[in-house]
């Protein structure tokens, strides 16, 4: 898991290069204004990463099961709100709650042997859920206040680490 901030001067190498790509776009963007659902990036494959805008309000860790993609990372964006976020990294030996969806590339785990991590997601700062990361967001916090979140998917095969 990686976890930066938005508005940054210079994005450091050790961020793989597509992540600067995308912040530098989302830069230009009235995120605020921007419609619900999917949207694409002008200046990158559509195929390969696009984001959605999303509003909800949180739910109890409960209504949750641990999740984790095989082919696409998640670059999560809270915009207005705040909520908790969960992590693990991925042993591949957890117990499947639900198979493996190709369509949504998503595979659901039951908690039994995940030691998860909490962080508090707020405005100003991204979190990159990668492959080898398990991870459960929109958690309630005690905030009751509705959540805007922007969700990068980003194809692996954009993830390289520059040097």
């Amino acid at each position: 898991m990686l976890i930066g901030h938005i508005k940054q001067n210079k994005i450091t190498a050790s961020y793989p290069s597509i992540v600067g790509k995308i912040l530098t776009e989302l830069e230009q963007l009235d995120l605020h204004a921007l419609a619900l659902g999917r949207h694409h990036f002008s200046n990158l494959d559509s195929n390969k990463v696009w984001f959605v805008i999303l509003e909800y309000n949180k739910s109890p860790l409960a209504d949750f099961k641990p999740e984790v993609h095989q082919y696409h990372s998640d670059l999560q964006i809270v915009l207005a709100g705040q909520e908790t976020m969960a992590w693990s990294l991925d042993s591949g030996e957890h117990q499947v709650h639900e198979a493996y969806n190709e369509t949504r590339d998503i595979l659901f785990y039951e908690y039994q042997g995940i030691d998860l991590n909490y962080i508090k997601a707020i405005p100003g700062c991204f979190y990159l859920f990668t492959p080898n990361t398990v991870h459960i967001t929109n958690i309630q916090d005690g905030d009751q206040q509705t959540v805007r979140k922007l969700v990068v998917k980003i194809h692996n095969d954009l993830l390289e680490i520059t040097s």
